[in-house]
């Protein structure tokens, strides 16, 4: 998705919008005193779900155009609600209807998704992103011969990159709207928070958006109601269904439920060393699932060879989401070519929202751990990565704990509550889930592991021998030693690091603000995001979760 606004129309339009395999495909002369383009792949090849971003343009509304990457989930009831009929057949034409009727701020308050969209009418135009930030856009402003600067705004760099040599790029946060008003002027709003319970909980036809209740059975009964309805929202979704499953706590919530909503065709995925402790935890769980299982043998030797795709599809050097990136680029390209699979469930963000990261463990006080969370979660809405490599494959992905429903209600509970117990992380949302039928114990109360720890079996980590391939085959050891005076901003700490700082330079020169922070380990655990390379992982293996819980009862 690529859209600018170029008030002076510079003599640079031809370079902006015949770059690559990019064509012009829609003009717009007269909205807003602005000329706007949008602009898309003439080939399936260059972004295969690309039909996604085309713009919605309806003859009621003839003034006004959508381009956006969405995924709504309310669509339902909102047509009900506010008595639509749907023109086309893209449901996120919902939001153009709405508003139309309410006005945008209200329209954001109403919808329930992922999301990050352009909206353009005769009066205004506007740019948001969902409060999660599961959905990316950011933007480019571009010196001007005359007038206000030309601004593009992009879900993508990967076929328009080139575009960033005139203008520097800026994310739009999370929860954020950008409107620009009749004086020409890029304005921002920030219109969504995680803490705050969504508007339109108001219409769910359970008592999801009530407050925490003082009683625990009460509680708990919420919460699981909550987790079942972010889920199934989410298989309203047409396609064949897909979930990543490694057996651990936060995908088998997600089988679980999909299994209770007979899911036709389910299935699951786990990528991994032949070797992979997680394996055979899989392969049981999708038993549970009843679930077409599928066996993905992981090598850390194309991994290496897939950096460079990686790092352009993700625009970021970020070591952790780099990994992860790596893992899911793996994944996405079996599913392409071996199943029909094109809307993909993903446990991401749970640890995030629960504060249940290994090294939370270290916290040594309530406030302390509500400020890991808080930085946490931060850092982590900042990343869309997974999204953009899924995407390229054609593969919807979705986070149903990325769900600000789900997210604002677990949050709302005290620090204390939310806090590892008895050296068991998410110990408040397994006591909550235990004894349910969302999930059997044997799962509830498995320890956490890590996903890129996950591909690993426990006496031979992956990363070992992939991290010394780089080392000795990747990175110039005496530019190396100059990192500090190369890179002052997020100076690499190892020379995996630097390779990928390397590659990010020269897919996207100069735009090294792009990530603003490297994602490493709080509390002093270590320097690698990998829990497999901090001292306590071991600590943390030691504990017994089932027969700690089982003793206190």
């Amino acid at each position: 998705m690529l859209v600018v606004w170029d008030e002076a129309l510079t003599k640079d339009k031809n370079r902006i919008f015949n770059y690559g395999s990019c064509k012009l495909v829609v003009r717009f002369n007269k909205i807003s005193g602005s000329k706007i383009w949008y602009s898309g792949s003439t080939s399936l090849d260059a972004i295969p779900y690309t039909a996604r971003y085309k713009p919605i343009l309806l003859s009621q509304h003839p003034d006004t155009v959508l381009i956006c990457n969405a995924n709504i989930y309310n669509v339902p009831e909102l047509l009900v609600k506010y008595n639509v009929t749907l023109e086309t057949t893209r449901k996120e034409e919902v939001i153009i209807h709405i508003y139309k009727a309410v006005g945008i701020v209200e329209t954001l308050q109403e919808l329930h998704g992922e999301y990050a969209f352009v909206l353009v009418d005769s009066n205004r135009s506007y740019i948001v992103r969902d409060v999660m930030g599961t959905r990316g856009v950011s933007y480019i402003q571009y010196p001007s011969e005359a007038g206000p600067a030309a601004v593009a705004f992009r879900s993508s760099l990967l076929t328009v990159h080139d575009l960033n040599k005139d203008g520097q790029i800026r994310h739009v946060k999370p929860g954020t709207l950008m409107y620009h008003d009749s004086n020409h002027v890029w304005r921002r709003k920030v219109f969504g928070d995680v803490y705050q319970t969504p508007k339109f909980a108001r219409n769910i036809s359970t008592p999801l958006s009530d407050p925490p209740s003082s009683g625990f059975s009460q509680m708990r009964l919420k919460l699981r109601s909550i987790l079942r309805h972010v889920v199934t929202q989410r298989c309203r979704s047409v396609g064949n269904i897909g979930l990543l499953l490694s057996g651990g706590l936060n995908c088998m919530i997600i089988g679980n439920v999909l299994r209770e909503e007979q899911i036709r065709g389910l299935r699951t995925f786990f990528l991994g060393k032949k070797c992979a402790h997680e394996r055979q935890s899989a392969s049981r769980g999708a038993e549970v699932l009843n679930a077409q299982h599928h066996d993905v043998i992981f090598d850390e030797q194309q991994a290496v060879k897939d950096i460079p795709k990686v790092i352009a599809l993700m625009e970021t050097y970020d070591t952790s989401t780099i990994r992860k990136g790596l893992l899911l680029y793996t994944i996405c390209k079996y599913i392409t070519e071996r199943s029909p699979v094109d809307v993909l469930f993903c446990g991401e963000g749970l640890d995030d929202v629960a504060g249940s990261h290994i090294y939370f463990k270290q916290t040594k006080n309530a406030e302390e751990y509500q400020r890991a969370v808080e930085f946490n979660l931060t850092r982590y809405r900042a990343r869309d990565g997974l999204d953009k490599i899924a995407s390229w494959f054609g593969i919807n992905i979705v986070f149903p704990f990325l769900d600000p429903l789900f997210a604002s209600y677990y949050l709302s509970f005290s620090e204390e509550d939310r806090m590892p117990r008895f050296g068991i992380e998410k110990y408040f949302l397994r006591a909550s889930l235990d004894h349910s039928d969302i999930i059997s114990e044997d799962f509830l109360w498995r320890h956490r592991e890590d996903w890129v720890d996950s591909v690993s079996c426990y006496d031979k980590f992956w990363l070992d021998k992939f991290s010394k391939t780089i080392s000795s085959t990747k990175v110039d050891g005496e530019r190396y030693k100059e990192k500090e005076k190369l890179y002052s901003h997020n100076t690499p700490l190892t020379e995996e690091e630097f390779y990928y700082r390397e590659i990010f330079e020269k897919t996207f020169p100069d735009q090294f603000s792009m990530v603003p922070v490297i994602s490493r380990p709080l509390l002093g655990v270590g320097t690698d995001p990998s829990p497999r390379r901090w001292p306590i992982y071991t600590q943390h293996l030691c504990v017994d979760f089932l027969k700690t819980v089982r003793a206190m009862i």
